[in-house]
């Protein structure tokens, strides 16, 4: 049974992660201001709106991009720390979506031992991750009902 950490290194994987990244931005970037609530009154005094500025500052305080870019940033640098070998097991189960006899056959190893580099993986990335998936994945639910 696939859990939220698979669902996630499935989502890195194939590129679905940077894509929930990519909208988010996008979201943030065509999101309408705040409605004027000067009703009846004269011009606001003091404004300043610099255009960049409000979208980076959007970019910085919206706790949902922080979540994407903390997730794959901690799987590309855990990633980034193994093997070519267990690499390839995880390529081929996550991006490529091979069953477990296939990656066995295509990288000269057991079956079980590909699932034990997995395993070392998802254990070294839970205690990082676990904490990001309390709040609800919108990408997730918009675009591929778990």
């Amino acid at each position: 049974m696939a859990d939220k950490l698979d669902h996630l290194l499935s989502d890195y994987f194939t590129g679905k992660l940077d894509v929930a990244i990519q909208l988010r931005q996008m979201e943030l970037t065509y999101r309408h201001g705040t409605p004027d609530e000067n009703i009846g009154g004269g011009r606001k005094q003091n404004d300043y709106n610099n255009v960049v500025e409000s979208r980076m500052i959007h970019e910085q305080n919206d706790p949902e991009l922080k979540r994407l870019r903390y997730q794959k940033s901690v799987i590309k640098m855990m990633f980034d720390c193994l093997i070519k070998s267990h690499q390839d097991v995880l390529i081929d189960k996550y991006g490529n979506k091979k069953g477990w006899v296939t990656i066995g056959m295509d990288n000269h190893i057991d079956e079980r031992t590909a699932r034990e580099w997995r395993d070392d993986f998802k254990d070294g990335i839970k205690g990082y991750l676990y904490t990001t998936f309390d709040i609800t994945t919108r990408f997730r639910t918009v675009y591929a009902p778990v």
